[in-house]
């Protein structure tokens, strides 16, 4: 599982991955999917299939699914990203976490997190490390609103089609032709449902 909490007004040091089994890529400890602003699709619909979900008030979000829910990232290789240079923001920001309050965020129960003092400091007061910033950490707000106002013209339901359920989540595909450039890489996107690794996700 994921607990992630708002580090203002605090520090945290983070080791390295070398030592972990890859928990963030575990589909069983709660990784399925994440939430992408636009300049996320690029970078992402050739590795990963990228669907919507609906907010709590009707919004129509896009998300990235990064995993099935009961297996490891399907890019994960002997508990290393087989994509590294290609991976997504989403990766690259892990521990850390980009929120709409344009605070920082950092998964508590990662355990490379506060291992011990020695370790390198990764963030203090929801400012980020220079050796640990990617670009989606600054001013996350701006492009949150951006995506929305870019996905809020396709909010029509009966534009939109559930296409799989995992965990009890359903996710959505857009069922209209469309030229707009992200439209067509979700669309294009949905190439990886048909892997078998998608198979059969009614749970």
């Amino acid at each position: 599982m994921k607990q992630f909490i708002d580090t203002s007004n605090d520090y945290f040091t983070f080791s390295s991955c070398e030592t972990c089994e890859a928990n963030c890529c575990d589909g069983r400890k709660g990784t399925v999917f994440s939430q992408i602003i636009l300049s996320d699709f690029e970078e992402i619909y050739e590795n990963y299939p990228i669907l919507f979900i609906f907010g709590e008030l009707g919004y129509l979000k896009p998300v990235i699914i990064l995993t099935n829910g009961k297996d490891f990232c399907p890019h994960l290789k002997d508990f290393r990203c087989g994509i590294y240079e290609k991976r997504s923001s989403i990766c690259r920001t892990y521990p850390l976490s980009a929120n709409i309050d344009n605070k920082i965020y950092i998964d508590s129960l990662c355990p490379a997190v506060n291992k011990n003092n020695k370790d390198s400091l990764i963030v203090e007061n929801s400012n980020v490390n220079k050796d640990f910033f990617v670009p989606i950490l600054d001013n996350y707000q701006d492009k949150y609103i951006d995506t929305f106002h870019e996905f809020d013209k396709f909010n029509k339901k009966e534009d939109l089609e559930h296409c799989i359920t995992i965990k009890g989540i359903l996710f959505y595909k857009y069922n209209k032709e469309s030229t707009n450039k992200y439209m067509k890489m979700h669309q294009e996107s949905l190439i990886h449902l048909e892997k078998p690794y998608f198979k059969d996700l009614d749970f």
